[in-house]
């Protein structure tokens, strides 16, 4: 299954850079694709347990919807604090401690805090996340647990 999903992802990716769908630039993109998504599985990860099941990515398109909304959010936030004199910027140092059952998650719950304006993951320790943010406010939804919610739900199965 980790095969199939790499040929299908490489080939994805193949499309959205050629931007074509002549048949032999698709013969192209499948056999490129096919040999890619192989060489992976055989060298690269070798008995190594499935990355992300099939569940999980049909789950994804949901969660991306929703971090979006939350970036546009906090890039206007942002630009808001920037740009009106009478709003200050206190940046400060949060930690927030979450427990997730995989990798995956982990990773995808750090990424999605530095791809929200505003914040950075600085530091993850076990389950202690340190994150800089531009103002307290920034860690509301953090705090909330309404992404680490969301997180779990997409990325731990």
């Amino acid at each position: 299954m980790r095969r199939l999903t790499s040929i299908v992802v490489l080939f994805a990716f193949w499309l959205l850079i050629t931007a074509s769908v002549e048949p032999l630039e698709l013969a192209i993109g499948v056999v490129v694709s096919v040999l890619v998504g192989w060489w992976a599985d055989r060298v690269l990860w070798p008995g190594e347990p499935e990355p992300m099941p099939l569940r999980t990515w049909r789950r994804v398109p949901i969660y991306l919807g929703y971090l979006i909304k939350e970036i546009v959010v906090a890039a206007l936030y942002v630009a808001e604090r920037v740009l009106d004199p009478a709003l200050r910027i206190a940046p400060t140092m949060h930690t927030h401690r979450v427990h997730f059952d995989s990798d995956t998650a982990r990773v995808a719950f750090a990424n999605s805090i530095t791809l929200t304006p505003g914040t950075l993951t600085v530091d993850v320790e076990g389950d202690t996340y340190t994150i800089h943010c531009l103002h307290e406010s920034f860690t509301d939804t953090i705090s909330s647990g309404d992404l680490e919610r969301r997180v779990a739900r997409t990325f731990d199965g």
